[in-house]
């Protein structure tokens, strides 16, 4: 079992997915059970749907920005354990 930081954010993204797709079927049992026509019940699908799109966009560009720092981060300290790397085995090779 992992416990800490790590723990906590699988718990609080396990939460917040199952919040988003317990509205999407709350949304979607209300807009299948709700007295409007089907051309109104279309147009109003079409629009949630729309914003729905636009939200779902937003979302998946901060994930990209977030993953994009990351991987700059990690290629950073990369870099910087592989030179400490280097200079550990030079010191150890030239005090031989």
């Amino acid at each position: 079992m992992q416990y800490g930081r790590r723990q906590d954010r699988r718990t609080a993204q396990g939460f917040a997915l199952g919040m988003l797709l317990g509205a999407l079927v709350g949304a979607g049992a209300a807009l299948l059970l709700a007295p409007a026509s089907g051309d109104d019940t279309r147009r109003l699908l079409r629009r949630k749907a729309r914003r729905l799109s636009a939200r779902g966009e937003a979302v998946l560009e901060e994930v990209a920005d977030r993953a994009e720092r990351t991987a700059r981060d990690l290629a950073r300290r990369g870099r910087r354990y592989a030179a400490s790397a280097a200079d550990t085995v030079d010191h150890v090779l030239h005090d031989r």
